[in-house]
């Protein structure tokens, strides 16, 4: 009975050494792990609070004058309840708003000529007389720091036709202000009964975290 008790103790012995010797290179795997960057997904993913489909929206009213100026900041307040998660390229578009018998009132249009027949200048009837074409820069006001320190063209832009995924997922803090400047590098307003005065919308596709 004796020898028997031994040997189990002998076996119980030897299974715990092994099991220490799991769990010191579970410890090391563990520790060259944490000594690895973070992917941008992963530290986003790791933040509590409820996700809540959000998108992050600003305007300005602009008219012929300023033709080829850059114009005044859109400001964007992220909510102080958690951050904002900025997943898409922005998605801008155009309608006139001014004279309320404008031929174009409230169509949303495009802000490029580029491959666009529908903003052809020529157009008759004056249905598509009025286009623009701009470039565009987003900063962090929270930062202090130009996220885009050139001017983008539209073409990084999404469309009406669906949303183009950025490269990365883009965090904004709680609080903070998102600015977009708009370059007006080409206005054109028309129409049977001429548009004065368009309204600008530029949107961020994302979502917000809301820390409850």
């Amino acid at each position: 009975m004796d020898s028997q008790l031994a040997s189990i103790i002998r076996q119980m012995q030897s299974e715990n050494a092994r099991l220490r010797q799991d769990v010191s290179s579970l410890a090391s795997t563990v520790a060259e792990l944490n000594k690895r960057p973070r992917a941008v997904e992963d530290e986003i993913n790791g933040i509590p609070g409820r996700r809540i489909v959000y998108t992050l929206s600003g305007n300005q009213d602009f008219t012929a004058t300023q033709d080829g100026t850059r114009g005044a900041a859109i400001s964007m307040l992220v909510s102080q309840d958690g951050p904002f998660i900025m997943t898409h390229y922005p998605v801008i578009m155009w309608r006139p708003s001014l004279p309320s018998t404008a031929t174009n009132l409230g169509r949303w249009r495009p802000v490029s000529s580029w491959q666009l027949l529908d903003q052809e200048a020529a157009a008759t009837g004056g249905v598509s007389s009025d286009y623009i074409d701009i470039s565009y820069e987003l900063v962090d006001g929270g930062s202090q720091r130009n996220l885009q320190n050139l001017i983008v063209t539209p073409g990084l832009l999404s469309s009406g036709h669906g949303l183009e995924l950025l490269p990365v997922p883009t965090l904004f803090a709680p609080n903070t202000i998102v600015q977009a400047f708009i370059t007006y590098h080409n206005i054109l307003l028309g129409g049977s009964t001429a548009t004065t005065t368009g309204t600008l919308q530029i949107d961020l596709p994302g979502y917000r975290i809301a820390n409850l």
